[in-house]
């Protein structure tokens, strides 16, 4: 029986994925999206062991299905908020928006989440995140740094559904669904792991092939009481 938001929304998502028939390629061109075009956006970064195992133990389990690209250690992530496009948000608003976001999270400390267990859309698998809460404070704070130079109207939506969490695979073909969700209804008993958030980071993304990578355009450290 769930016992949080976050359990119910896991809960009824996971009952609607195992309804799926066939996954889904993440790999198609987004609106606006296309091969040399970067984007800007805001991510956790993360860079601990604990999430790199946890998260290779759980790639290890579904290795020998290639049409699920594994995300590298050095590509670990949490997306929290988009900005647009470095050919239409010029290099200095973009260190602008960093300087507002300092100023917007100066209260903001570290915090955890809780990792896991795993779950799935079409388009690939990932680790559940929760609590939700100090990422939508996150998330809010980075939407106010933004619209103080771009305007409230240019504030992306994008992630367009706020549900916090770590990609663990990306599908890149449309096979039937079956395998997978045999595979992660063993793999959703998996105890979960808890992670330190202490950062957030405005990056220029590109994809390489079937990974994305980035450049750091600035970081905001929490130091808050």
């Amino acid at each position: 029986m769930p016992h949080s938001h976050e359990d119910q929304v896991d809960a009824e998502d996971w009952e609607i994925f195992q309804r799926t028939e066939q996954l889904a390629n993440h790999w198609y061109w987004r609106p606006g999206h296309r091969p040399g075009r970067n984007y800007l956006t805001w991510y956790f970064v993360f860079d601990d062991q604990a999430l790199r195992d946890h998260i290779a133990h759980h790639q290890q389990a579904l290795a020998d299905l290639n049409y699920l690209d594994p995300v590298p250690p050095d590509g670990i992530h949490m997306t929290v908020q988009g900005v647009g496009f470095p050919d239409e948000v010029s290099p200095e608003a973009a260190e602008r928006i960093g300087e507002n976001a300092d100023a917007r999270m100066a209260d903001i400390a570290p915090f955890t989440l809780t990792i896991g267990p795993i779950a799935s859309y079409p388009g690939g698998t990932f680790l559940r995140a929760a609590p939700w809460h100090p990422v939508a404070e996150v998330r809010e704070r980075l939407r106010q740094a933004i619209a103080d130079e771009l305007g409230a109207d240019q504030v992306p939506a994008e992630p367009a559904r706020f549900k916090p969490h770590v990609s663990v695979t990306y599908c890149n073909a449309t096979p039937p669904a079956g395998e997978v969700i045999r595979r992660l209804t063993e793999l959703r008993q998996e105890p979960a792991i808890v992670v330190p958030v202490a950062s957030v980071s405005l990056l220029e993304l590109r994809r390489e092939g079937h990974t994305y990578r980035w450049s750091t355009r600035h970081t905001v450290t929490f130091t808050g009481p």
